[in-house]
């Protein structure tokens, strides 16, 4: 059940167990259900810090994402959060911060208590010649979300997922015809369950490309990543032994941001990509990779969004930092993706939201044998729907409901068909 926050001059997300606002691989992008962050929408203001509190109650009926056909346990959790953040100029430079606190109980299923946090900090900085960057570190708990992966294993058990990143960029040539970019990414997965450390991740990436702004409207680039990680305990050689599967990760990338109207905004990567293991061979891929998302203002009142993302499961483990949706650890091949969202505002105070998910995966048997590995493959589908209402009596506080339902079918044995439901409800009270 992960969770996730991302930055902004305007704006913080604060948890409420399982989702998130942007392009989520694995959930239904509900406010209130499971460890996710919700979005607080600051509203201008002199000052550049906020505090703020939420309580969120959410119940669902199959909490372990139980296989269709045996009994499904139910339960209901409250999650009570505390948020802060600066979003501070300093001359050329900002400074940034958001954070959240959340305390997640269960009513029935004690052993899933935990205390989960979120937290995302960094500078941007320019000089007084073409120089500027990006230096930021995010780091996130949160109660892992049963049934995400591949394979027969179920457990109750309380298990924690902690993802990590470190990130440095830097721009030469700004806002000029031409620039040049480049990142480096340090990025890191664990788990607090042993059942699960076949899917712990370590990861470091070196990009750079050229970008070209023919007209403010429009910007393309072009360049390569490279990237090296391994999964240290992918194959149990020994009762208690393990063995890492090192992997890397060659990318072309070619990418676009078009603002075709105030009304409408594009943005696109298509790459080639190639990534190598060596143990666990049967994950390796050659082919196309990318991502596509269309934001679209129909009416003043009435917006789209569309997502498609095609990656795979070493990238898409860490989809909260790349892309901003919910980070879990992901062993498949490769995954496609669609995802489009709607909002109405009824209202100045009320809003109404939409959201349907639909997520085929190519799956591999990853998970850890002794004395070797298995080559079963297979694939998996996965549908999700989500309905909100948001009432905002203040600019201070808000208070969200949502329902959601989600569905997966397969006809491999490494994997298996579930459903689950949720309803929720969160109050916030942000001060700025």
């Amino acid at each position: 059940m992960p969770t996730d926050a991302a930055r902004g001059p305007e704006t913080h997300k604060g948890f409420t167990m399982n989702f998130h606002h942007k392009l989520n691989l694995a959930l239904l992008g509900v406010v209130c259900t499971g460890s996710s962050v919700a979005q607080v929408e600051l509203q201008p203001s002199s000052s550049p810090y906020y505090i703020g509190a939420s309580q969120a109650f959410t119940r669902e009926d199959n909490i372990f994402r139980t296989p269709d056909g045996q009994p499904e346990i139910s339960d209901t959790y409250s999650t009570t959060s505390l948020l802060a953040g600066v979003n501070q100029p300093i001359g050329r430079q900002r400074l940034f911060a958001n954070a959240a606190l959340s305390r997640n109980l269960f009513r029935d299923n004690s052993q899933l208590n935990n205390t989960a946090y979120d937290l995302d900090a960094g500078v941007d900085w320019a000089t007084i010649e073409k120089l500027s960057g990006t230096l930021s570190y995010a780091t996130r708990r949160n109660l892992a979300r049963y049934g995400v992966d591949d394979g027969p294993t179920l457990t109750t058990e309380r298990n924690e997922e902690r993802s990590q990143q470190l990130l440095a960029r830097v721009q030469y040539g700004m806002a000029s015809l031409l620039s040049l970019e480049g990142t480096a990414i340090h990025r890191k997965l664990d788990y607090s369950a042993a059942s699960y450390a076949f899917k712990e991740l370590r990861q470091n990436s070196l990009g750079l490309r050229v970008l070209y702004r023919p007209s403010g409207l429009l910007t393309l680039g072009a360049g390569v990543r490279g990237t090296d990680g391994r999964y240290p305990s992918a194959i149990q050689s020994a009762p208690g032994v393990f063995e890492e599967d090192a992997f890397d990760r060659r990318d072309f990338d070619l990418s676009a941001v078009w603002a075709a109207t105030g009304l409408s905004r594009l943005t696109a990567r298509l790459s080639y990509s190639k990534e190598d293991h060596d143990r666990l061979q049967s994950r390796d891929f050659s082919g196309v990779t990318g991502a596509l998302s269309w934001a679209y203002a129909a009416t003043g009142k009435l917006n789209f969004i569309t997502d498609l993302i095609r990656d795979t499961g070493s990238e898409n483990s860490f989809n909260s930092f790349s892309s901003g949706a919910s980070t879990s650890g992901n062993t498949n091949r490769i995954s496609n993706a669609v995802r489009l969202r709607a909002t109405y505002d009824a209202t100045a105070k009320i809003r109404f939201g939409t959201d349907l998910k639909y997520q085929k995966r190519d799956l591999v048997n990853t998970f850890a044998l002794t004395g070797g590995t298995s080559t079963q493959t297979g694939n998996d589908k996965t549908t999700e729907f989500g309905l909100t209402g948001r009432y905002k009596p203040t600019r201070n506080a808000e208070i969200e409901c949502g329902v959601g339902r989600e569905k997966r079918t397969t006809s491999s044995p490494i994997s298996y068909a579930y459903s689950a439901g949720k309803a929720s409800c969160q109050a916030q009270l942000i001060f700025q």
